[in-house]
């Protein structure tokens, strides 16, 4: 019997989201990695493997990284509620089947998605206080925000998995033998096998571009399981990452929730397949040395053009505030390579190995349509039994990838290890890494600027060979027991506002004082300096550029450092007032002319490295704003108050008319204004749209985001009249008014 219902994969399991590297995904104690493909419009607020790694739409999963509550409450720059657009998820998420038969007669399957979870599945927290990991992480100021556990600091709230932050502002990584970022799930079957699941993450460049599992698997029970199989049920999705702005050409809002036609068109590739050709054929045998699957988007038929890589179509475009925020003509918005790579299946020590040396054992591909008309043909609870579900996963058919020729299509696919002999409380281990690619990566560019060359488009095929790049390097640092060249740490910035209304970015010169744990003596205090990078104006990826170098600054430069406070200062003398900026300052090491992998091989030399800007720490992602001074003149009311932008246009391309913050579309300024006074805003019809306070004793300057005054939405297009009454004994009474024009 078929039932016809959707089982809630992310009810109850609160999520842990790793956002330490560029790759960015979800973890629960369920198995269950990513949102979890359900037709549910809460399934899209969970972050479900994203390539470069974004904010979505749920604020309760990001509050700890971007939920500017006082920003909001003032009216300045916030994410409270970022745009659909900006939800780039590649994936619809990526499940751990566990199956096994009990005593040669009962054949159990538990999953944990992608389509579903099975009902058995019983949330086994970490034991975290007794585990090799209970000696990491730092509780300092912002881990004790976005972390959950450090040495003496614990905050696990009911079963949600443990996620650790092994790195602080101003020194190199706690203990270099461990990722920056670890989130540990663990989860029991019906089976009596426990999963583990521990997930790691760097922000190093050229590091940041994987997420590394390991995958535990346990026999807790009393019974003997023979055959045991291990499934990697994936829902890469590439295409939906572009599916925010489309409308025209029968689109409309369409990602993996739904699977209407146009996302219906990923390329699959597998290299071990008899037929794998990879778009860059002259690297195959480069390729086929590892074990990967990996998607990219592909050319659906219903446009007319080739969308390969969604290039942006204003014909197609739907251009309303959710789903435009600046992205310009034949811009790429799905140009990601995205894979799942086996690292590690035969590991040493106390783990069973599978009874078969060649593994996978199989590889399966199904193809998932439309959620809504059940056009999906993966096993799954809903529809399938346990033995159905065993024997579609394992069982060779039609859907083994080695001799079916996949279309460009939508799948559901799955790697499958096995069989293995599981005596009660022996132990299987599998190692994987999901990895992603660019042709920006590839050339060493920021993925904003790159996808909006013209050049972008004949280079995307170079996502391939960054792709299995990143792999390798994923390999290299798992085989070399998590330790790779340390990059140097991160700076915590804070920023000021000069006398002419331009940014200050502020930092301290503690970092100076690191020591790479990599080196002794002198040669371990390697920081030489600072490199600081701009994003303005930002794309609709707001907080992931266009990144544009600024200045380098050598450490103890006079022209920027106070050796009375030990700060430095840098004053954007290209910043304006009332415009939205973002920066990451970075600093840069010596260089070493070794380094040493854990079985003492000399591997340098190693060139200066450059710390990141990919983690949420490592750049202000909320806009700074500078802002206009206050003035005597302002207070006397013997200056003119003006409105700018006016009149207001919404239009991306005018840039005379709105502020070109794709984050921060609707802004509007109200400047020269006393420093205390009251704002308000009517309709032609004389309703008031607007009454707030400007109460800031050093700003002559208050801005408005449109917000109607009964928080019911944004003001429409319209002549608006405003007045501006002084609240400060210079002028305290005094009134003065205007019209203000918006077109939308």
């Amino acid at each position: 019997m078929i039932v016809f219902a959707q089982i809630d994969m992310i009810g109850g399991y609160r999520p842990r989201i790793l956002t330490r590297g560029k790759m960015w995904s979800a973890f629960r104690n369920n198995g269950l990695d990513g949102g979890g493909n359900r037709n549910s419009s809460s399934s899209h607020s969970q972050e479900s493997l994203t390539y470069p790694g974004n904010i979505a739409r749920e604020l309760i999963d990001f509050v700890e990284y971007f939920g500017d509550v006082e920003a909001y409450i003032n009216g300045d720059p916030h994410v409270i509620d970022p745009p659909r657009v900006t939800i780039s998820q590649n994936s619809k998420g990526q499940g751990i089947w566990i199956m096994a038969v009990s005593n040669g007669t009962d054949t159990l399957v538990s999953c944990s998605g992608t389509r579903n979870i099975t009902y058995d599945i019983e949330a086994k927290p970490y034991d975290i206080n007794n585990a090799l990991e209970s000696t990491l992480g730092d509780s300092s100021w912002p881990n004790s925000q976005r972390s959950n556990y450090a040495p003496g600091y614990k905050t696990i709230i009911g079963n949600e998995p443990v996620e650790i932050h092994n790195y602080k502002y101003h020194d190199y990584i706690l203990n270099d033998e461990f990722p920056e970022e670890i989130i540990i799930s663990q989860w029991l079957t019906k089976s009596g096998i426990q999963g583990t699941r521990k997930a790691y993450a760097w922000s190093y460049p050229g590091y940041d571009d994987f997420i590394i599992q390991e995958l535990f698997f346990k026999n807790t029970g009393s019974d003997i399981l023979d055959p045991v199989y291990f499934a990697l049920k994936t829902s890469i999705s590439v295409n939906s990452a572009a599916h925010g702005w489309a409308d025209g050409y029968e689109m409309g809002w369409s990602d993996w929730r739904v699977n209407r036609k146009q996302t219906q068109d990923d390329v699959f590739f597998y290299t071990q397949s008899d037929s794998f050709t990879p778009d860059l054929p002259e690297f195959k045998d480069q390729y086929i040395q590892h074990i990967m699957v990996y998607q990219r988007d592909g050319d659906w038929l219903g446009t007319n053009w080739d969308d390969t890589a969604q290039p942006y179509k204003l014909e197609a475009a739907n251009t309303g505030e959710n789903e435009f925020q600046g992205q310009k003509e034949n811009q790429l918005l799905a140009y990601q390579y995205i894979g799942l790579g086996i690292l590690d299946y035969l590991p040493s020590g106390e783990y069973v190995h599978p009874q078969d040396s060649h593994q996978p054992v199989s590889v399966k591909w199904w193809q998932s349509g439309n959620i809504d008309q059940f056009d999906y043909h993966d096993p799954n609870p809903l529809t399938h039994n346990d033995r159905e579900m065993f024997d579609a996963i394992v069982n060779e058919d039609e859907n083994n990838i080695t001799n079916t020729p996949i279309m460009n299509d939508l799948g559901e696919s799955a790697l499958v290890f096995g069989p293995y002999r599981l005596e009660p409380g022996e132990k299987a281990k599998i190692v994987i890494a999901f990895v992603g690619g660019s042709g920006a990566d590839w050339l060493g560019e920021d993925e904003i600027t790159w996808s909006l060359t013209p050049e972008s488009i004949s280079e995307h095929t170079l996502g391939e060979r960054s792709l299995f790049r990143n792999l390798e390097k994923a390999k290299f640092a798992y085989e070399n027991g998590f330790d790779i060249p340390d990059a140097p740490p991160d700076v915590e910035i804070w920023f000021g506002n000069s006398p002419m209304g331009q940014v200050v970015v502020n930092w301290s010169n503690d970092a100076e004082d690191a020591l790479d744990p990599d080196y002794e003596g002198d040669e371990a205090k390697d920081v030489r300096g600072y490199r600081i990078y701009k994003s303005w104006p930002p794309s609709h990826f707001w907080h992931n550029g266009p990144w544009e170098f600024v200045t380098e600054i050598p450490i103890g430069d006079p022209a920027y450092y106070d050796s009375t406070r030990g700060v430095y200062s840098f004053t954007d003398t290209s910043s304006f007032s009332g415009y939205n900026y973002y920066y990451s300052v970075h600093t840069y090491d010596s260089g070493h002319s070794y380094w040493y992998d854990k079985n003492g091989n000399d591997l340098g030399p190693i060139p200066p490295l450059e710390s990141g800007m990919v983690s949420p720490e490592q750049k202000n992602m909320i806009a700074i704003t500078p802002y206009q001074g206050s003035r005597t003149v302002f207070d006397q009311m013997s200056e003119p108050i003006r409105v700018v932008p006016n009149p207001y246009r919404l239009d991306f391309d005018d840039p005379f008319h709105m502020y070109p913050d794709a984050g921060d579309p609707y802004k509007i300024r109200f400047i020269n204004l006393p420093r205390k006074c009251i704002i308000r805003v009517y309709t032609a019809s004389g309703d008031l749209v607007l009454e707030k306070k400007h109460l800031k004793e050093t700003s002559g300057e208050s801005a408005w985001r449109q917000e109607s005054i009964t928080l019911s939405g944004n003001v429409v297009s319209g002549i608006y009249f405003w007045v501006v009454e002084s609240l400060v004994k210079e002028s305290i009474g005094q009134v003065q008014k205007g019209t203000l024009a918006i077109v939308k």
